[in-house]
Formats: structure tokens, sequence, C-alpha cells
């Protein structure tokens, strides 16, 4: 499953190897430059893509997976990774036991790093296999300890069956230390931040509550539309941005009177001017709390259109926030998949032609065409932490 020689690692000929001086102070170099993104991690599985991103840096991998350790299960899991392409791995988490992978076992319990090549015919053979599976020659597997216990496995991957350099798997120790002091910090946000979002989801809650056909809908927008920040790969304050603005998209229908929003018929034109402004109501209603600034842009045109005819700014294409346009085709989706008071919950596969009928004209083709691939392939419900987080 988861040492080269001075020229190879460096890129240089042998005539210009740097002393033993120059080679320390580039290392440190690279080493601080590899922390960018683990001190960017917004939540832990975002640490854990940042580390596999910071671990293929600095080894010259070409791909790297952390996985969770569960020592009650014996299992691994998938939790973040990098690749350089074409090196491939999971788009979605899988499980393996570590009865069948006693190599990732051993270094998980003993710490000490092991590296496996398909050349090698004493190397475990599910390792080697696993390795042959991705088209992969060579691994380099390490730990990461938190709080004094094994958390992770840490695996960098070679395409080339080339040696990693000998002091590669104590610089794969530092950054897995750097992480871990990373993570007990991201806890403590988490316990903080999951107060907040508890208490914005309550008064959501509340507002749903006036129509029973709606309830629940901010919680499915949220789950599918972080779900489809992270397959896009946004960054850690764009993923943030997406969870807060997908929770608060419908905020501004508290000034929408309930004539208008529980009514069975369509809207007539007077109606429908009123409820085209819950989005600038609801951006407003926003402005006086800091913590909620980077959701302000999601709230306020999710009702955009990539083809300009939307509302309220007739923002197009990519002048439309990309979390915005995330919000409103899983919005839409959600609407077409849900029972409303004048029809019925259409099939999935409608809403799927319906999002594909629809892409570069309502909805950015981008976003229609992968949240129908995830959805396909995963379902509605909990996507995103079903997904594996990538970086770099």
């Amino acid at each position: 499953m988861s040492s080269s020689n001075l020229s190879l690692l460096y890129g240089i000929e042998p005539a210009l190897r740097p002393t033993g001086l120059e080679r320390a102070t580039r290392s440190m170099a690279e080493l601080v430059s590899d922390l960018g993104p683990l001190q960017e991690a917004v939540d832990a599985s975002d640490l854990l893509a940042g580390l596999a991103l910071a671990v293929r840096r600095e080894v010259g991998a070409d791909a790297v997976l952390v996985s969770r350790y569960d020592p009650q299960r014996n299992i691994v899991c998938d939790g973040g990774a990098s690749v350089r392409p074409p090196a491939t791995l999971n788009f979605v988490i899988e499980e393996y036991s570590l009865d069948e992978y006693p190599a990732t076992h051993d270094v998980l319990v003993t710490g000490k790093a092991m590296e496996i090549s398909v050349s090698d015919p004493e190397a475990d053979l599910s390792e080697t296999r696993f390795l042959a599976q991705y088209g992969f020659s060579r691994s380099l597997i390490c730990r990461l300890v938190h709080s004094g216990a094994p958390f992770a496995a840490v695996e960098a991957y070679r395409t080339e069956d080339r040696a990693f350099h000998h002091d590669d798997s104590a610089r794969v120790d530092v950054l897995c230390a750097f992480a871990s002091s990373a993570l007990t910090r991201l806890e403590l946000a988490a316990q903080l931040e999951g107060h907040y979002t508890m208490t914005i989801e309550a008064l959501v809650s509340a507002l749903e509550a006036r129509d029973p056909y709606t309830e629940a809908h901010a919680g499915r927008i949220r789950d599918l539309s972080t779900a489809l920040a992270v397959a896009m790969k946004l960054s850690g304050e764009e993923r943030r941005a997406v969870k807060l603005g997908s929770i608060l998209h419908d905020v501004g229908k508290i000034g929408v009177p309930d004539s208008i929003l529980l009514k069975a018929g369509p809207l007539d034109d007077h109606e429908w001017k009123l409820m085209k402004k819950h989005p600038v109501i609801g951006e407003q209603m926003l402005r006086s709390v800091d913590f909620l600034m980077l959701a302000r842009p999601i709230v306020r045109h999710h009702h955009e259109r990539w083809d300009g005819r939307g509302y309220p700014d007739r923002l197009a294409g990519d002048d439309i926030p990309i979390g915005a346009r995330i919000v409103a085709a899983c919005d839409s989706f959600d609407a077409m998949t849900s029972d409303r008071p004048y029809r019925r919950a259409l099939p999935l596969e409608h809403a799927f032609e319906e999002l594909s009928r629809n892409a570069g004209s309502q909805f950015d083709p981008a976003c229609a065409e992968l949240l129908v691939e995830v959805v396909s392939s995963l379902g509605q419900d909990h996507v995103e932490k079903r997904l594996v987080r990538y970086a770099g």
C-alpha cells in the first residue's frame, strides 16, 4: 500500500554538487517553504492534504497519501493526498485492513520508516500489489504521531524504482511534528467555530420551519456545496466561505411575506419582484458580522446566472464568485429533487438532465458537470466526508 545521489536529488552536474553547509542551508529553506500548506490548513482533512503536499515536495515524490489510523478497527482510511500528474490516487475514500498490510502496521506501531520496491522479491506482496495497481514502483512509509499516539500513515510514492535519500524519512518526521502541532491548534479552533456554526444553523432552521417543504434545505445544500468545493480543490478559505454561504444563502427570505413564500401557485410580477429582493436583504443582514464576511458574496449572488440573466446584479461567467456558482447549482439540484407545494420531487435522472441541459446558460458548466459526477458516484448524503482531500 501504501538514496538517491546528490545529482539526482538536486538536478545538477556532479561538479556542481553542494557542500554540506550549502545542502543544509538549502534543505532548511525548502523545509520552511514546505510548511506553508500546513499553516494554511483550515480543518483536519485540509491539514492532512497539506502534509501530503509538503512531503511530496520535500522528498521529490510523484504522489503522497496520508491515511488516518484507527487502532480499534486495525485499519487505515484515506485522508489527504497530493499528486503530480500523470500520477493518480483514490478520489473516493477507501479503508484498508492492516491485517492485509503488515508493513504499514509495523511502521505505525514501531515508528521505524520503511522503503518498499516492486523489484524487491522479499517485499510485502500486499504493498507491492498496491504500488503496481496505481503505477508506482517505490514507496516510503512513515507515520504521523499526535497526542503521543500513532495518528496516520504517510506514504510517498515514486513511479520510478529510484531509492529515496537516506535522510528523507527524518525530513518527513520534521513535517509530521509541525503537522501535529497544527492539528492541536485546528482542534481548538474547530470547537469554537463549531459553536458559531451550530448557532447559525439553529437560526436558519427556525426560518425554514415557516415552510415544511424547505425544512433541512440549508443542511442539504451545505453538504452538497462543501463536497463540490472539495472536489473542485478550492482553497481552505474558499471552502469555508462555501460552507457558511450555503447555510445562509436564503437567510434574506426572512423579509419575504409568508403569502409569497408559501404560495402554492406561480408568483405574479409583483410577488416575483419582492421575492428577488431576498439575496440583497440577506447580504445586508450579514454586513455587521465580521465572522460571516466570507459568506456575503455567496448570499448576494447565488441567483446569478452563467449567461448574465440572473439577479440581483446580472453578473455573468467568471464574474460570479465561485462559491455562488457552486451554491447556485446545488440549490437548484436540491429544489428539483425535493417536494414543493406545486410539484413532487423529480427523479435523479431528470434532475441530472436539467443540470446538463442548463450548463452554460444557468449554471457554470464545470460546476454542473462535477455535481452530476459526484452525486452519480456517491449519492447525496454526507458526500464531503467520503471524498479524499487533495492539495496542490
